[in-house]
């Protein structure tokens, strides 16, 4: 993100633009920031009053700006728009919230999750709860909370066809629970003569946790499918497991630019002098991309394995070692399509 500056619109000024032809100003969007109280009114009275389309480009106009400028903040505006009546701004809403970690999404995520005419908005909500399941098994969230999301991700992953992207997105978010329920679930999973739902049980392995996983994760590696290898890097990485490096060092030259840049975030987690030796290889690449994106990965793991006095803020109370934040941002489009 970026600090932007610019010329303050008025409130009045900026609710008369949105009916207007062409897309407002980035200084313009920003008088809808940190709404409440009656200007919320007022924009949630003006906004129903635009056609489904309009409707459908702002939001994906105000999501943008949300992610590329830290001056804006439309958390409000996209908890109000959760249950627009057209589906393309509902999941334009949901993940513009990536970042709101606040419980109190919890229960209108959960309701989207149950109710939601659009399997697509369903599985949005679901891959979204995925967070609270991670804050919930660090204890950040309360007990009640985490068994209501447990509950409502559980019952979606039970009712829902194998091959439906909700079931898939409810076993990719339930990864982070460690029990025996889970574990069959994702063997089950990566077991299936349905690719997208293999593909979903290794992303699932990753965020498991769970180094029994390794030797298979590796041997995903080589898979002919550039999105398992994909995958497969990214959970390499989430496993941290050192055996994998010379692999994921040999995916740096792969045909797919996903499958590169995940092996370099991978080898950012593991760290180790050969996991770096080959980040700054990649650095010098002529790639413009690939140089770009390993600069990144070396920040990342100089700030997870360099020698970083880390602020009192990063560490757990009991255990001397920062927490890596999760961000779940929303996924790629992995091919599944709509449904």
């Amino acid at each position: 993100m970026t600090r932007k500056t610019s010329k303050t619109i008025a409130f009045a000024d900026a609710l008369a633009s949105l009916s207007a032809a062409g897309h407002p100003s980035a200084a313009t969007l920003r008088a809808f920031s940190d709404l409440d109280g009656d200007k919320l009114t007022q924009w949630r009275t003006a906004w129903m009053a635009l056609n489904a389309d309009r409707r459908t480009a702002l939001i994906e106009q105000l999501r943008e700006q949300a992610e590329e400028d830290v001056e804006s903040d439309f958390r409000p505006l996209f908890r109000a728009t959760l249950s627009d009546p057209d589906e393309r701004v509902r999941l334009s809403s949901i993940e513009g919230l990536y970042e709101d970690d606040h419980v109190s999404l919890i229960a209108p995520l959960i309701a989207i999750l149950r109710d939601d005419p659009s399997l697509t908005v369903q599985a949005a909500a679901a891959e979204s709860l995925g967070r609270f399941v991670y804050s919930g098994e660090l204890d950040r969230i309360p007990e009640s909370r985490r068994e209501q999301v447990y509950a409502a991700l559980m019952r979606a992953l039970l009712l829902s066809p194998q091959e439906s992207l909700v079931h898939r997105r409810a076993l990719e978010a339930l990864a982070y629970v460690s029990n025996e329920e889970m574990e069959l679930q994702i063997r089950d999973a990566y077991n299936s003569q349905n690719d997208l739902l293999r593909l979903s049980a290794i992303v699932a392995m990753g965020r498991s946790q769970n180094r029994a996983y390794n030797e298979l994760i590796r041997s995903e590696l080589q898979s002919v499918s550039p999105a398992v290898r994909r995958e497969a890097a990214r959970a390499s990485g989430e496993l941290e497991d050192d055996d994998a490096v010379n692999d994921l060092g040999q995916l740096l030259d792969d045909p797919d630019e996903g499958a590169r840049f995940a092996a370099l975030d991978a080898l950012a987690m593991i760290g180790g002098k050969d996991a770096r030796k080959m980040i700054e290889a990649a650095v010098a690449s002529d790639d413009e991309a690939m140089a770009e994106h390993a600069e990144a990965a070396l920040d990342e793991f100089d700030f997870w394995h360099g020698e970083i006095d880390f602020g009192m803020a990063l560490f757990d109370e009991d255990e001397q070692k920062p927490n890596r934040v999760l961000k779940l941002k929303p996924r790629a489009d992995d091919g599944s399509g709509s449904e």
